[in-house]
């Protein structure tokens, strides 16, 4: 029969868990060199590690089991800058958020939940954070209360500057921080707006004349809406990544941080709504538009489907002309997947690939390749390829094969990815192709010409690299 600690009596469960925490002070007091100069921290720790369980949290509660026992150790990391703490247990201990707000160096905290605490997590207490991340979290109550925090820390404490938000509890506004507090009304939600409904930017109050309070500069909402007391401080905002057909309404910020002159460095979206269509023609100097593949429509294969319903109708060429064309100069990542060229990738027949070639800096570009005529693949793939190496300071060409046929493309992948393999790179400098599922780099064959390879892709990144930020 196996013994483990659920199934001891009580006091014998006390008695270890005293002497493991002896043991742990024991072995910090003997290497402390070990935690003195850890700049990186990441917390895991509960009965979920390393397991999937739908069915919800199975942990027994007993005196001494939880994750308390990182607590003595979490005081040692003197100089950690960032900690990413992966939450298995409903129970989660909140001295561990005690401790880490001992820690004068912390500026990055990333919070992903694999269930639904019992109780809340204080985050106010931490007060030098710069970048904070939560994800995944499914309890709408629990969620509620952390949009409250992390709002009343944008509002109160300067430092932050990046904000990650995604949510699986359904119907959620976040409560985006007013200005600096001013007599003003309560809220302007019109009495009778949808749930995810926000103000209209053009009846909002004018912005104040205050030192704003926070410097938010990195803003990531997945999966809710917005609400807005008063017009919000976005003056600092350069990046912002929202999703429009999961909130509809969220596209009214576009609106509003064209109408407060904001001009956005980097942007990601799953689609192109007029506001943002709008928005994006009134300046210039955008360097990153990532129109990502939203997960519901990835397994919809009517192209011309896709860019309908998703765009509400928008005009291709007047996309290239007037957006793509309007931030050509400035443009260093483009990934446009249902927004990418439909011809022959022949700039001297296409306006969309060359306007595209226009994009002088251009380092990053992910596309769409439709392969539904197997015809015709080979010499359109070539003629991409060709185009692409126009581009003087391309570092990673991203194919995403898609078809207008209601069929698997994975049986032709070998073929289709033979062209890539055979083709006879002119030139020395060249970029690497990701297929998503493979990866090529240009070698130096036997034959002394070069030619991309494949090579093996290396095992996915951490929540930070997700989000950008270097740790």
């Amino acid at each position: 029969m196996k013994t483990t600690l659920t199934s001891l009596a009580p006091e014998l469960i006390e008695e270890i868990c005293a002497q493991v925490r002896a043991a742990i002070q024991g072995y910090i007091g003997e290497h402390s060199m070990v935690f003195r100069y850890a700049r990186v921290l990441r917390i895991r720790f509960g009965s979920n590690s390393g397991t999937s369980n739908k069915e919800g949290w199975k942990q027994i509660k007993m005196p001494g089991m939880s994750d308390s026992f990182l607590v003595p150790i979490l005081s040692a990391f003197q100089l950690v800058r960032s900690a990413e703490w992966i939450v298995e247990s409903p129970d989660p201990c909140p001295q561990i958020i005690d401790a880490l707000s001992t820690l004068p160096a912390l500026t990055t905290l990333i919070l992903h939940f694999n269930g639904s605490p019992f109780h809340d997590i204080s985050l106010i207490k931490l007060d030098h954070l710069q970048r904070l991340s939560v994800s995944n979290t499914k309890d709408a109550r629990f969620t509620e209360d952390l949009f409250t925090q992390i709002s009343q820390y944008m509002e109160t404490k300067a430092t932050l500057t990046h904000v990650s938000i995604e949510t699986a509890a359904p119907g959620l506004r976040f409560p985006f921080p007013a200005q600096p507090r001013q007599p003003a009304p309560a809220s302007i939600e019109a009495p009778n707006a949808q749930p995810d409904s926000v103000i209209d930017a053009d009846t909002a109050p004018p912005p104040t004349q205050q030192t704003p309070s926070s410097s938010i500069q990195f803003l990531r909402i997945h999966g809710c809406g917005f609400r807005f007391k008063s017009r919000p401080h976005l003056s600092t905002l350069t990046t912002l990544e929202i999703y429009h057909n999961q909130i509809p309404t969220n596209a009214s910020i576009w609106t509003i941080l064209q109408n407060a002159n904001v001009k956005l460095k980097r942007i990601v979206v799953d689609s192109v709504p007029l506001p943002l269509l709008t928005y994006l023609k009134s300046y210039a100097g955008l360097e990153k538009l990532a129109i990502s593949i939203p997960a519901a429509s990835r397994n919809h294969h009517n192209h011309q489907w896709e860019w309908d319903h998703m765009n509400g109708h928008v005009d291709r060429s007047d996309f290239y002309e007037k957006v793509i064309g309007r931030h050509h100069d400035t443009l260093e990542s483009l990934s446009l997947y249902k927004f990418s060229p439909v011809g022959d990738w022949d700039a001297r027949m296409d306006a969309d690939v060359e306007t595209l070639l226009r994009c002088s800096r251009l380092s990053t570009l992910s596309i769409d390749f439709d392969v539904s005529d197997l015809s015709k693949v080979s010499i359109r793939l070539s003629n991409l390829l060709s185009t692409a190496l126009q581009f003087d300071d391309l570092r990673l060409l991203a194919i995403n094969w898609v078809t207008t046929q209601n069929k698997d493309i994975s049986l032709e992948r070998w073929g289709l990815e033979r062209n890539i393999v055979e083709y006879h790179i002119p030139r020395q400098a060249a970029f690497k192709i990701s297929t998503g599922l493979n990866l090529f780099e240009p070698r130096v064959k036997g034959d002394g010409k070069r030619r991309w390879q494949q090579v093996t892709i290396k095992a996915g990144g951490d929540i930070a690299m997700g989000l950008g930020w270097v740790l």
